[in-house]
């Protein structure tokens, strides 16, 4: 069995209960514990300084930033007699009260479906990652394992039935934290907490790369079977409520008054959030002032957090010593990241101070200012985000991502014309950031296929890819025009066989076992290019599963005209490693340029350097491979840097391929 996917009974409640105790027993705080933090000057100013004025930073730490691990047991069916009965005991009984639950049980017979001959269904353990600041309604990705002891042989095939995922902890754990103690890990009975989300739809199965980025090796039975036991449904979890950030008052600052305070002062420099019945802070009692995502920072939280602790916690005047230092800073690439964010702060009257530093010959200077000008809903550096992001691979990502909050087509027609681009990584972070942007812009091309993904076929001049995505949303991307070479017959899934002959339209053939194995054939003709041969087998009833082994197997054979790239997202350092090579006198960023593409795909949490901005007179450089503060481009819907997946979920990889296949 693929160690990345086994979990035994006692390993999955110890795994739940571990990483499900911020739900249940409280949050976390980065910085320093907030009882004990003192008052102190503004984050990244020198606290001797008298133009720096306090700011809600200093009078608050950030709470709620942990990504919440939620679980349950759900029911796979329409499996192609590979499943099984699961076995009396806890799991089951579970699995049952939750079918129950669902009201069901009036149209089917419980024991019927769970011990049917026909083996179509299977008991699996569901496991998702609601990520900081999620909404309600938001998309997240979901892993399907099998319990140990199950003797299902393959979820290929199968849809996950409606379920519910919690997040959990122990008595054990609890009453420890209670008493003041740590956690203690997963001792005692198990707690259900709340639901954070339902989970369902048709799942991907098959063997994937494991952490280190080596493949699996193929998981099979007695007699040589290929098992798949694992799955994973990109997008198929719903977020059931809100996840608010919280902003917690420091010990000599617990006051009402200042709570209620701060929430205005966060309420009236960033006005409204994307749900009229949300603000965007309310202060709760004398510590706790709940903070909402402004509709503009939707798809990059960790900005919102970094700006809003930078707001002054009294008005600052439009032509006072602060704001003057600020503007003078800005014109400097060794302190104009930190200025440009701390000018964001302000509001929106610090528009015209941000729009000089587009005149400046220095690249960082123009890209601190583009940003916070995007941000601030402004369009005057659209242009310039763009030609940065074609330019420098350091910026793009965040180029990118202030390119998707820009409500107007200045921005979405930047991205477009990045769609064409040879670049992988620069043409499918433009296509991510425009669907995020407007997701029925045309030029996205999308076509739901059998109601199970999403294929958009975009950009027809460009040099024909395909783009896989491992996470968030179930898709294929075309650019340009992919063909078929001539191939034999190549199966697929099971039921299906893709047939292209040479100088002659492919054939798309599926083999509809009826009872009593009887067999019926449908047949399918269609012109020979990826695109056609996907619509024909969604057409047919196939789903997202069979799109994804056609393209894998097809590549393999090297049967397509177009390369196959997965997870081509721009790599991103964070604001203090771009600090750090501007005050190296990087002006060209060549430097920074290199270092990001020394990256690779390190996830971290939202928190990862908390949300203190850098010291600029501190010239050392973070060190090289050093944690980023935000991640890479994702596709959740309403969050373009989420949480992307747990550090063991499936990544698909063009080399490999589930065994048998």
């Amino acid at each position: 069995m693929n160690r990345a996917w086994g979990l035994s009974r006692r390993g999955f409640l110890a795994w739940s209960a571990a990483l499900g105790a911020t739900g249940l027993v409280g949050c976390k705080n980065t910085g320093t514990d907030a009882n004990r933090l003192p008052v102190r000057s503004q984050i990244g100013e020198d606290p001797a300084d008298p133009d720096a004025p306090l700011t809600i930073g200093s009078k608050t730490t950030v709470g709620n930033t942990e990504p919440l691990v939620v679980s349950g047991v759900g029911l796979v069916w329409q499996l192609p007699g590979t499943g099984s009965s699961p076995p009396a005991g806890g799991w089951r009984t579970m699995l049952e009260d939750h079918l129950k639950k669902l009201k069901r049980d009036q149209a089917m017979n419980l024991k019927e479906l769970l011990d049917s001959p026909s083996r179509t269904t299977s008991l699996v353990l569901v496991s998702a990652v609601v990520p900081p600041g999620a909404r309600k309604g938001e998309a997240i990705d979901v892993q399907v394992t099998l319990p140990e002891e199950s003797k299902t042989t393959s979820l290929q095939g199968g849809s996950l039935f409606p379920c519910e995922l919690l997040n959990s902890d122990t008595t054990g754990n609890v009453s420890s934290q209670v008493h003041g103690g740590g956690p203690t890990g997963p001792s005692g009975k198990l707690l259900l907490g709340h639901a954070w989300a339902k989970a369902q739809g048709p799942l991907v199965a098959g063997n994937f790369v494991t952490e280190g980025g080596k493949p699996a090796a193929a998981s099979t039975d007695a007699d040589g079977r290929p098992l798949y036991r694992a799955g994973w449904i990109a997008g198929g979890g719903t977020v059931t409520g809100n996840r608010p950030y919280f902003f917690l008052l420091n010990q000599n600052d617990q006051n009402p008054r200042i709570a209620a305070a701060i929430a205005e002062r966060l309420n009236s420099t960033f006005h409204s959030t994307s749900d009229p019945n949300l603000k965007v802070a309310e202060a709760k009692d004398k510590v706790l002032i709940v903070v909402n995502v402004p509709a503009g920072y939707r798809h990059n939280h960790y900005r919102f957090l970094l700006v809003a602790r930078q707001v002054p916690y009294n008005p600052v005047g439009p032509n006072g010593p602060y704001r003057q230092k600020l503007e003078e800073e800005l014109m400097d690439p060794a302190t104009a990241l930190v200025a440009a964010v701390k000018l964001e702060a302000l509001g929106g009257d610090c528009r015209r101070s941000l729009r000089v530093g587009l005149e400046s010959p220095s690249p960082w200077v123009r890209f601190a200012a583009a940003e916070a000008l995007a941000y601030l809903g402004q369009t005057d550096g659209t242009g310039e985000l763009a030609r940065l992001a074609e330019d420098h691979p350091a910026l793009r990502a965040h180029c990118l991502k202030a390119l998707a909050s820009v409500d107007d087509a200045s921005g979405t027609d930047r991205l477009v014309d990045m769609l064409a681009s040879a670049d992988a990584e620069l043409r499918h972070g433009a296509y991510i950031a425009l669907r995020l942007a407007d997701d029925r812009h045309p030029a996205l091309n999308g076509k739901l296929m059998n109601k199970s993904y999403w294929m958009h076929a975009v950009a027809p001049e460009a040099a024909p890819a395909v783009h896989l995505t491992s996470a968030g949303r179930s898709e294929i991307v075309l650019f340009g025009d992919v063909r078929f070479r001539p191939v034999p017959p190549m199966a697929v899934g099971g039921e299906f066989t893709v047939t292209v002959p040479e100088g002659q339209a492919a054939k798309v053939t599926r083999v509809f076992r009826g009872r009593n194995d009887e067999a019926e054939v449908k047949e399918v003709r269609c012109v020979p290019n990826l695109a056609s041969v996907l619509t024909a087998i969604a057409n047919l009833g196939g789903g997202y599963a069979e799109a994804v082994e056609l393209v894998r197997k097809a590549d393999r054979a090297e049967a397509l005209s177009g390369r196959l790239v997965v997870d081509a997202i721009p790599r991103e350092l964070s604001i203090q490693q771009l600090v750090g090579f501007a005050k190296l006198n990087d002006s060209t960023l060549v430097k920074a340029n290199a270092e990001v593409a020394r990256v690779g795909t390190v996830r971290t949490a939202v928190d990862a350097n908390g949300f203190e901005l850098p010291n600029t007179q501190d010239a050392a450089l973070p060190p090289a491979g050093a944690p980023l503060a935000r991640q890479p481009l994702n596709r959740d819907p309403g969050r373009l840097f989420g949480q992307k997946r747990a550090a063991d979920a499936p990544i698909l990889d063009p080399n490999v391929v589930p065994a048998g296949q």
